[in-house]
């Protein structure tokens, strides 16, 4: 879609006329038909003009094969970060669940008569996962903000909580210390991925919007 076949469909959809819009640039009705006809291309000047008057940007304008805002070379990028933002949350998350549900399924084997799988493969599932966790936190703050503390803290806290709690609630009936030690994670857990989405700038509550 050229220019002018913008400008016309942007301009009717305004409701505006060519005297009006020649009246806001300070050119003529005649330098506007020319534009939408294809027959000359708009100085610097009057394309800002028109990008501000119809609130659309520049690339959209003078770019024919954007049809629309979204396929500028700046949308197409703002939505390839946002992916790439939110698939970086996302893994933070996962290897955080993953982390706290190996260590559940540790205490399990551990209190079960005969373990469905010998007890040192679960530590280095263990191992491979708190590596993973540990690399990501690297990339996501120290590298991009050096702030480690952020994530560290609640994920230690979170940890210890889902692994030394249920050696400290042996005493407790039918294998709930297992469980009250992953409650006891769950809000550290939160901390934690709520520091991750507002590093990424993704909301949380309607906050960390950018």
């Amino acid at each position: 879609m050229t220019f002018g076949e913008k400008l016309h469909r942007l301009r009717r959809e305004k409701g505006m006329s060519q005297e009006a819009l020649a009246g806001k640039l300070g050119v003529s009705r005649q330098a506007v038909s020319r534009w939408e006809l294809g027959e000359v291309v708009p100085d610097t000047a009057n394309v800002l003009g028109v990008s501000r008057i119809f609130g659309v940007s520049t690339d959209y304008l003078l770019l024919d094969e954007c049809d629309g805002e979204g396929d500028t070379p700046a949308a197409k990028t703002a939505e390839r970060s946002l992916r790439e933002r939110q698939m970086a949350v996302g893994a933070g998350m996962m290897c955080r669940v993953l982390l706290l549900a190996v260590i559940s399924l540790y205490h399990q084997y551990r209190l079960a008569p005969e373990p469905p799988v010998p007890m040192w493969w679960l530590l280095v599932v263990l191992l491979a996962v708190a590596v993973w966790k540990w690399r990501l936190d690297w990339r996501d703050l120290v590298r991009e903000s050096g702030n480690l503390r952020a994530l560290l803290i609640p994920d230690l806290a979170a940890a210890a909580c889902a692994f030394f709690l249920p050696f400290c609630l042996e005493r407790v009936p039918g294998q709930w210390e297992i469980l009250l030690g992953q409650l006891a994670a769950v809000g550290f857990l939160v901390k934690s991925v709520k520091t991750l989405r507002l590093r990424y700038g993704l909301p949380w509550n309607g906050a960390g919007k950018r």
